[in-house]
């Protein structure tokens, strides 16, 4: 039949052939053989070196996806916001020059206080309850009023506010014109928590970026010239934030369940540092 591999038969000599007259097969006569093709031979171990490959392959595959997923997402260290974290190159504005001139840097004024307040409005979140388990804080956490979910803040605007209150510090008559000795000390120690902090946070991070340096015709030193930065995309990770967000500072909704409501005037203290202090009936 067309396109069947056909069997093969050869011709084989026989001692039988060679010596008996009275045989079924006279002398001079040759038997046929049959011989198995390739196929019959070998499909074991054909078969076996497909499944092997089959499982190497996907294998592959799913290494491949593992890696890309770091590489987007990063090492699942921290389960709680990973869906929320892309990794990207990115350059930093005005990186490389001394000034003044981003929004959130320069002299006091309302255009630089509002960028400040809408970068940080929205860092105080809703957790799960699972994620407060997986963390051992299910006993202890701030209840989100009529929820099972909690309060919490993301890191990043940890570093934020750090930043946002070293900047103030450098003008405390404008930002702090009538606080006391005993608050003046106590926005010291606020502050250099704060630079502590930030200071563990760099080295937590480890931004390997490269500075280079050139020559300034100008300039007896070198000029550091920043090349790029590997950053979180910032819009997807406030996005994921802003989704979640809650606003603890309403008044009269965070209710301490002993000492009444944490924020009865719509905001918090101005040295913002726990002091022990309770507000009035």
């Amino acid at each position: 039949m067309k396109g069947r591999q056909s069997d093969q038969y050869f011709a084989v000599q026989t001692s039988e052939d060679a010596t008996s007259k009275e045989g079924f097969l006279e002398k001079g006569q040759t038997r046929y053989q049959y011989e198995a093709s390739f196929w019959q031979r070998h499909k074991m171990m054909v078969l076996a070196q497909l499944v092997i490959l089959g499982l190497w392959t996907l294998i592959m595959y799913f290494v491949a996806l593992q890696i890309n997923s770091l590489s987007i997402h990063g090492p699942d260290l921290i389960h709680f916001a990973r869906e929320a974290i892309f990794w990207e190159e990115r350059k930093f504005k005005l990186g490389d020059t001394i000034q003044e001139d981003s929004i959130y840097s320069g002299r006091p004024s309302q255009e630089l206080d509002r960028a400040w307040h809408d970068l940080l409005n929205v860092e105080n979140i809703r957790v799960d309850s699972d994620t407060m388990k997986h963390l051992g804080r299910e006993q202890i956490g701030v209840r989100i009023p009529g929820e099972e979910n909690f309060i919490g803040t993301l890191n990043v605007y940890h570093e934020i506010h750090c930043l946002k209150r070293i900047h103030q510090y450098m003008y405390q008559d404008h930002y702090f014109p009538d606080i006391d000795d005993s608050q003046r000390e106590m926005n010291r120690l606020h502050n250099e928590h704060c630079i502590d902090f930030l200071r563990q946070s760099a080295m937590c991070h480890g931004d390997v970026g490269l500075i280079t340096f050139e020559w300034s015709p100008t300039n007896l030193i070198p000029i550091a010239n920043a090349t790029t930065h590997q950053c979180v995309n910032w819009e997807k990770l406030d996005q994921w934030t802003r989704e979640r967000s809650v606003d603890m500072l309403q008044p009269g909704w965070l209710v301490h369940p002993t000492l009444g409501p944490a924020f009865p005037m719509g905001e918090g203290d101005k040295i913002g540092a726990a002091t022990g202090h309770v507000h009035g009936p």
